[in-house]
């Protein structure tokens, strides 16, 4: 879960994950390609991102000790998704949160993701680069997501592949901005804004009572 900085409120993994997959599901106009996966089934991927928490958590996100969060990642790891490139495409996030420190738990954990991906490339027909450079964009939905429950004012840049043969990558950043504003820069998605709204719940009594706020978002240029 994650607790706002601002407001004694949580969101649970489930709803940033929503708002990750809805971030996903906008994306490509004519500066910025689709990537060459298939698309719906790529977009569930980054909702699905940390299915492993399931629907109501109650991990602290920073706060979790290493042995339950890896308990987390195995769940996500263990979990088998029907569509290969949503499978993929869940398993690459895992592998990119592992990869940022080193242990012997996280090493066994990447090599049986390895294994599952490999098993799983000639179902999908796409190649692992391309699973690859589409990750840069699971990463970037996945922050947008991030920053905003965390509610505090954020602002950062990170590299995707505008086409699916960019030999570069494209910066695009965004930045996070009070009553549920994020803006983005350049403008990588279909629609002119993004817009909806979230739940979030009462830190206090969470998660023995589940006591709703509905919270907007505004994602727009």
């Amino acid at each position: 879960m994650f607790k706002s900085w601002t407001r004694p409120i949580v969101y649970t993994q489930y709803e940033h994950g929503r708002l990750a997959g809805t971030v996903a599901r906008a994306w490509g106009n004519d500066s910025f390609d689709r990537p060459a996966l298939d698309f719906h089934a790529f977009a569930a991927g980054v909702m699905l991102h940390d299915w492993g928490y399931g629907v109501v958590d109650n991990l602290p996100i920073g706060e979790a000790p290493e042995d339950e969060w890896l308990d987390i990642i195995r769940n996500g790891v263990e979990n088998r998704f029907e569509h290969p490139t949503t499978d993929i495409v869940v398993k690459l996030h895992l592998r990119r949160l592992l990869s940022m420190h080193s242990s012997p738990e996280r090493e066994t954990l990447i090599a049986q993701i390895d294994a599952r991906i490999d098993g799983r490339l000639d179902e999908s027909g796409a190649l692992l680069e391309t699973f690859q450079r589409a990750d840069k964009i699971t990463q970037l939905c996945d922050m947008i997501s991030f920053s905003f429950c965390f509610e505090s004012p954020a602002e950062l840049a990170f590299e995707v592949f505008s086409r699916p043969d960019a030999a570069e990558t494209t910066t695009i950043t965004y930045e996070i901005r009070p009553g549920g504003e994020v803006i983005v820069n350049p403008w990588p998605f279909a629609a002119s804004a993004i817009r909806g709204i979230l739940y979030a719940f009462e830190r206090e009594s969470y998660p023995e009572t589940l006591i709703p706020r509905v919270v907007p978002f505004n994602i727009e240029r």
